[in-house]
């Protein structure tokens, strides 16, 4: 009996041995569920205001991912740690690390990049990746790692959308369909030279007055800076995407934004251009500037030392020329419209030196030579004397001196209107023949240049070229001076895009009104001598 309690004790000896042994190999059961993750992406960057992305506290949510972990496991998860990067626009940012996730605890990690200075030159839209990593140790210690990769859309410097809502996550209210509006201000140059002189031309025609000092000076200094731009002759134009032409813009489309100094180079844009630019004067003048958004539209308004608002409707400069508001005329349309919209509530009001300070910056703008406003006609146009101001237009590149003591007037019942040939000769000696048909309708001269000629082609073959170039242009005294922003060109009978504009024409014209000569330039700074004579 003892030898059998004796080989039974040994034996039960054994047997737990092997059970310990088989618990000390397998380990304790592995833990039940998973870290689970789901990873949302802003599919799209707005890269004009890529520096808000970086601000935390910015009141706009610019996170660009947003990834929640649920640990559904049955024991805890230490050393959580997460990061990313947007490829070719940031580097990896420093990893968000937990401690410790409990099971059924919820982490929700924001990622807020900070974008490279590359974003601000892309003048077209860039492909890219939002790239997530994350690692943690389970509850039994074993270390793991994830990764996740969603596509990415860097907009344009140009492009802006209005809102980051999706369609499920908007409640009707017209502040869901404009979450983005304050990013507007990121457009209004806070210090740009071109802005800063063509107001400091502005506050000049208004006798230098501080608009700082009272309502009145204000207000006048508010007219001054938007006779500027009629007497630059910046016109309003309707965004050609647009079928409705009761609006000035679609909040469900891509926007097309242009930066002030663009809208001053090009005499164009669309209400919100116009409004920008308006509201960037405003600033460099020491008013606070506003812009208002409200359906379809938008209009900038300032503050006045008393703290009164004036809104000013800014596509009243209208086509630049005749269909023009006053100053009056246009504050009265957009008190109208401020009103309305204070009943109905469908507005936001973009308070651009708040949102400057909420971190909505402006991007780096290429650096302007200090005369650019002279090349762009800009000064010629302002300082042109009052009783030429009426029929010029847009300028030419180069323009000569306005009339003054010493230049000749144009001979008296002299007229341009009509046809007139003319040879354009290069600085490499070709020359191009055609035809110019001049009408005067008002102020204003139309004049629509032909030419076909034949140029060797990259691939060695020569080619045959029509052009058509639509110029509007004035004539001053002797001087003739006129751009082209719209033009049809054909190779072979194939349409090709038009290149180097807008032109700009300058021209003199002989005593006898008989001919002209002069020179024509393109925006990529090449010119040519050119010579016309009256047929």
């Amino acid at each position: 009996m003892k030898m059998i309690l004796r080989w039974g004790g040994i034996a039960m000896i054994a047997a737990g041995a092997v059970l310990a042994a088989v618990f000390f190999f397998s380990g304790p059961p592995a833990p039940e569920g998973e870290l689970a993750l789901r990873m949302d992406v802003k599919e799209k960057v707005i890269s004009g205001a890529y520096k808000t992305y970086g601000v935390k506290g910015a009141p706009l949510p610019m996170w660009a991912a947003k990834t929640v972990f649920r640990n559904t496991m049955n024991g805890r998860v230490t050393n959580l740690k997460v990061r990313y990067r947007a490829t070719e626009y940031s580097d990896w940012c420093s990893w968000h690390t937990y401690v410790a996730v409990d099971p059924g605890q919820t982490v929700v990690d924001l990622y807020h990049p900070i974008f490279s200075s590359s974003c601000a030159k892309l003048t077209s839209r860039a492909p890219s990746e939002l790239q997530m990593e994350c690692e943690y140790t389970d509850p039994l210690g074993q270390k793991r790692q994830t990764s996740e990769t969603r596509p990415l859309t860097v907009l344009s410097r140009y492009e802006f959308i209005f809102s980051d809502l999706t369609s499920e996550e908007r409640t009707g209210m017209f502040q869901d369909n404009v979450t983005y509006s304050p990013l507007l201000a990121a457009w209004v140059s806070r210090s740009d030279d071109v802005v800063s002189r063509l107001a400091s031309m502005a506050n000049k025609k208004a006798g230098g007055v501080g608009a700082s000092g009272s309502d009145e000076d204000c207000i006048k200094v508010m007219a001054a800076l938007y006779e500027i731009m009629r007497t630059i002759h910046i016109s309003y134009q309707h965004p050609p995407a647009l079928v409705d032409k009761s609006l000035s813009y679609d909040i469900k489309l891509v926007q097309s934004l242009q930066y002030p100094r663009d809208t001053i180079h090009k005499r164009s844009g669309t209400c919100i251009d116009l409004a920008i630019l308006y509201a960037a004067m405003l600033n460099s003048i020491n008013i606070d500037p506003y812009l208002v958004v409200i359906d379809g539209h938008c209009f900038p308004m300032a503050k006045t030392p008393s703290g009164k608002l004036v809104p000013v409707e800014a596509t009243g400069v209208g086509d630049g020329y005749d269909k023009a508001m006053s100053f009056e005329q246009a504050v009265k349309s957009a008190v109208k419209t401020w009103q309305e919209v204070n009943q109905s509530g469908r507005f936001v009001l973009v308070d651009v030196r708040q949102s400057w300070m909420d971190g909505v910056a402006n991007p780096e703008l290429e650096a302007m030579p200090p005369d650019i406003l002279e090349k762009w006609g800009i000064v010629a146009l302002v300082e042109r004397p009052a009783a030429a101001a009426a029929p010029a237009v847009r300028p030419a590149a180069r323009p000569a001196a306005p009339a003054g003591p010493g230049t000749q007037a144009a001979p008296p019942g002299v007229s341009v209107a009509g046809r007139w040939a003319y040879t354009l000769r290069t600085g490499d000696g070709r020359s191009v023949q055609g035809l110019f048909d001049i009408s005067a309708r008002g102020g204003r001269l139309q004049m629509i240049a032909t030419s076909s000629y034949q140029m060797m082609g990259q691939d060695g073959r020569a080619h045959q070229f029509q052009e058509r170039n639509n110029f509007v242009g004035a004539l001053t005294g002797q001087t003739l001076m006129a751009q082209c922003d719209n033009a049809f060109y054909t190779m072979d009978g194939q349409s090709v895009p038009p290149q180097g504009l807008p032109l700009q024409l300058n021209l003199m014209l002989s005593p006898d009104g008989r001919s002209m000569q002069g020179q024509v330039a393109n925006s990529m700074g090449m010119s040519a001598a050119i010579y016309l004579q009256k047929q």
